[in-house]
């Protein structure tokens, strides 16, 4: 099994920094991130991933919703059970089938919430919390990347077999 360790995150100060400065008329800005930028993150972290390329399961009516009374009294974090099953990141590529129990840990910061789509295929960084398996999504992105049309996958393999890994900012 591959894994990949983790660190907090750039992006985790950016958004807490954005947080901090949420009202009712500010806008939450984000910096692009995409699979390339995910494997970067988690490849100098000192957390362990697992990476899947896979199709997502979950109740989608527990995603957090932001109170219409009050758009700031959001919970910060949801934690949300799931599945997700697919292949699994070895060294070899994509090669072992897996169905794996996760948690989809959704964040909010104020009004904007992190999003996720039950039945979608994803590349997605597993964070290993003990026994745990996490897939962390915040408002600007987080560890779950879109893998509908293969795109995600061919940038994660391009990353981890020393070819171009290029973050979205610098492309």
């Amino acid at each position: 099994m591959f894994s990949l360790p983790r660190t907090a995150t750039l992006m985790a100060a950016a958004l807490a920094a954005a947080a901090s400065l949420a009202g009712p008329a500010s806008a939450l800005s984000c910096v692009p991130w995409g699979p390339a930028d995910g494997y970067l993150e988690a490849s100098k972290s000192d957390k362990s991933y697992v990476v899947v390329d896979g199709i997502l399961r979950f109740d989608a009516s527990a995603l957090p919703k932001a109170p219409s009374d009050d758009p700031n009294n959001t919970p910060p974090r949801t934690a949300i059970p799931a599945s997700l099953s697919g292949k699994l990141l070895t060294e070899g590529g994509f090669q072992r089938e897996v169905e794996l129990p996760v948690t989809l840990e959704i964040i909010c910061l104020g009004p904007w919430c992190a999003s996720a789509e039950d039945g979608l295929r994803y590349v997605a960084f597993l964070e290993q919390r003990g026994d745990e398996l996490v897939l962390e999504e915040n408002p600007c992105g987080g560890f779950g990347f879109s893998n509908e049309d293969g795109q995600a996958a061919r940038d994660v393999l391009a990353c981890h077999a020393g070819r171009a890994c290029t973050p979205w900012r610098d492309r």
